[in-house]
């Protein structure tokens, strides 16, 4: 550098001038981010313009993901959602034939639709574990019962 001449010098400096000018312009342009935007808008539109394929294949998706979330919603708030809903016995023989009296009404019911609980499956798991729940209760009261006779002993 020593040796440079004075013309030289300017012209490196010009030129790195030049180059600063052209990063500034570059990062300018890269951070005008409306601008931008505005032109990419412009882009889309004018492709789907051309072809509206992909931004009705969009707004499909979109109702059916509306649909889903509106539809999910309405199923949870609903009263068969609950798991109470599972404990209310359901009719599991719907046709049950009787004999019909003279006057109108019913004369005997058949022994099978006397037992609905026989056919019920939500009432048959509720009554097992009624009864493994009967049982824990027992064998807890027991040992609690073995528990104080020890502690009384000490």
């Amino acid at each position: 550098m020593a040796n440079d001449s004075l013309p030289e010098l300017e012209l490196a400096n010009v030129r790195t001038r030049e180059r600063i000018t052209d990063t500034v312009d570059r990062i300018r342009h890269k951070v005008d981010v409306p601008a931008r935007t505005r032109l990419a808008i412009a882009k889309t539109k004018q492709r789907w313009h051309r072809d509206p394929t992909p931004l009705v294949a969009l707004a499909a998706t979109a109702a059916a993901g509306i649909a889903a979330i509106v539809v999910g919603v309405r199923i949870r708030n609903s009263p068969a959602a609950r798991l109470d809903a599972l404990r209310t016995p359901a009719p599991v023989p719907v046709f049950k034939p009787v004999k019909v009296g003279k006057d109108g009404t019913a004369k005997g019911v058949p022994v099978f639709a006397r037992k609905d609980d026989k056919h019920n499956p939500v009432l048959q798991d509720q009554k097992a574990s009624e009864k493994r729940r009967e049982t824990v209760q027992k064998q807890a009261k027991k040992a609690g019962k073995r528990a104080a006779k020890r502690a009384k002993r000490i």
